[in-house]
């Protein structure tokens, strides 16, 4: 059976958590073209880029590239909720999927 067709019974598919997912999607989605772009302008020169393989300084650069942007998020990320900010807060349409999906637990 398809893990998409009701391999899960008891979960409900609705517009609000698809529209939740969609929104999630999106910011990682984001995130990671971010990092891509940073990383490779960073790290591959374009003047010799005519090889398939990286070089290993390429390849050492793009880790450290990687590690410290994400290590920066986290960070930036507990400072953010430490300071009270959530999507509660500050993203008015967030209510509407909280309260549609505490409603439907009931």
């Amino acid at each position: 059976m398809s893990m998409f067709m009701g391999s899960f019974p008891g979960q409900e598919v609705s517009q609000e958590k698809i529209d939740i997912a969609e929104i999630q999607f999106n910011a990682m989605n984001s995130t990671f073209n971010n990092i891509l772009k940073t990383c490779l302008e960073k790290c591959i020169s374009r003047d010799g880029y005519g090889e398939g393989d990286l070089a290993k300084g390429e390849m050492c650069c793009i880790d450290r590239c990687v590690a410290k942007i994400h290590y920066s998020n986290r960070v930036i990320g507990g400072f953010v909720q430490t300071k009270g900010f959530g999507p509660e807060t500050y993203l008015r349409h967030y209510n509407k999927f909280q309260d549609t999906g505490e409603s439907q637990k009931k």
